[in-house]
């Protein structure tokens, strides 16, 4: 007997695929509540599906590090820098890049983060800026999963009668985590020999947010770090162009990200940790060590008493 809170799938298709003429007989996933099968690698994320989203459709909840992600791939594409300042960070607003297209719940975080007539935020100003904001970004992020067709409710919803449990997902949802959990498998399990030294630069800066969702940060710093150097010992020279001014500084840059995402999600914790209810920061604490590695250390020093419960 299958629950009414087990997800949906298609039926007589791939796994992570949805029917070409895109209707297609459905089932709920059999044995548990969402799909636990081996999922096919995938090369790149799913098409449209931004870091933020991934993390939210693979676990079904919004938490301070699909924010975070979301925060580092808005960096990376342009939209504004980040500047080590002493022992902390500044975020220095750039001019609207021309070439590339935000989403609503992109826009409200950039402009919670760089309100009218403010360039330059610290780390600690951020935090005082996002805390109304972060409220409303994060019920963005769960109405467009549902928009997607991922929920057909939203994914915090009570279960039948008002119940605990959990919304299911649609088996367009499933197909779409299934898809993220093979381009987490990729990331994971990459190796250097297999990225070409003029692809490198682009397959960091791009899946670097995805590797902070999936905990995998340092790891996929470290393969393209591979890469760098091999390109050096070959005479390429520096094939990382603008992440760094200097040919090896930028091979720091994976842990500076690290080292920064715990700052920042330290904060997003801080700010919920006034009863806003918007995350479990019990789960996150544990989490953490994962999602940085072995920076996971600096965790007591950074986040204070934010994570001992």
């Amino acid at each position: 007997m299958f629950g009414w809170n087990h997800d949906y799938e298609y039926v007589g298709v791939t796994p992570g695929l949805t029917p070409a003429d895109g209707t297609g007989e459905v089932r709920r996933v059999k044995g548990r509540k969402e799909w636990a099968g081996e999922a096919a690698v995938q090369f790149a994320p799913p098409k449209g599906v931004s870091a933020a989203l991934a993390g939210t459709v693979v676990d079904g909840k919004v938490d301070p590090r699909d924010i975070g992600a979301m925060m580092i791939d808005l960096s990376l594409r342009g939209w504004f820098r980040i500047e080590k300042q002493d022992d902390s960070w500044l975020f220095v607003q750039n001019e609207f890049p021309r070439d590339d297209i935000i989403t609503q719940v992109e826009a409200d975080f950039l402009n919670a983060l760089f309100p009218p007539g403010v360039k330059y935020v610290g780390l600690e100003q951020m935090k005082r800026q996002l805390r109304g904001p972060l409220r409303h970004i994060t019920d963005s992020l769960y109405r467009e999963t549902m928009e997607r067709g991922w929920y057909e409710r939203d994914p915090r919803s009570k279960g039948f009668l008002g119940l605990a449990g959990r919304s299911p997902r649609t088996a367009d949802g499933t197909a779409v985590r299934i898809q993220t959990l093979g381009f987490r498998k990729y990331i994971a399990t990459a190796e250097a020999k297999q990225i070409k030294y003029e692809e490198a630069a682009g397959l960091f800066s791009r899946y670097l947010p995805y590797a902070m969702i999936f905990g995998l940060t340092e790891r996929w710093a470290s393969v393209i770090g591979d890469v760098a150097k091999a390109a050096q010992l070959e005479g390429y020279g520096n094939i990382m162009g603008g992440l760094a001014s200097d040919p090896f500084f930028w091979l720091f840059f994976g842990d500076d990200i690290a080292y920064l995402g715990i700052e920042a999600i330290g904060g997003l914790a801080d700010l919920l940790g006034d009863g806003a209810g918007l995350f479990d920061l019990g789960d996150m604490a544990g989490g953490l060590g994962d999602v940085f590695g072995s920076v996971g250390d600096a965790i007591g020093d950074i986040a204070g008493d934010i994570f001992d419960f």
